[in-house]
């Protein structure tokens, strides 16, 4: 039996890592919706609000963490963070527990425009789907 064929669930909603310095459609810091996936070429297709659609590899993309880390991070780190971090995460991770895209859009936004809680709320896809593992050659 092949499980090669096993489906992997994409986030709704991508961040465009502002870091990112070869970009040729120039979307850093951008949300975008994944329009196609290659998993074993490492190729995702990110289409935009304004109908545009760029080539990007799994690690110049971010999306949210699940609510659980974003609570247990503000659990850990409740006497460090700001108040407004603090708020930016608590609210984002509400709408992450309500579920529809829309509120997950609105997480996003709240995440691109506030850097102070990106390290709390957001990993690469990278490291979500566990593809730098399969990518990485010798030690």
């Amino acid at each position: 039996m092949n499980d090669n064929n096993s489906e992997i669930q994409l986030p709704d909603y991508v961040l465009v890592n502002s870091l990112l310095t070869d970009d040729p459609i120039y979307r850093q810091g951008e949300i975008g919706v994944i329009t196609a996936a290659i998993l074993n070429t490492d190729e995702f297709f990110v289409g935009f609000d304004d109908s545009q659609v760029g080539l990007y590899s799994a690690d110049a993309l971010l999306m949210l963490k699940q609510p659980e880390s974003i609570y247990e991070y503000m659990h850990e780190n409740a006497l460090k963070l700001s108040v407004d971090d603090f708020k930016n995460l608590k609210n984002i991770a509400l709408l992450l527990d309500n579920g529809t895209p829309q509120e997950h859009r609105k997480a996003m936004e709240i995440a691109r425009k506030n850097l102070g809680v990106q390290p709390a709320a957001l990993v690469s896809l990278e490291e979500s789907l566990g593809l730098n593992q399969s990518y990485k050659r010798g030690r």
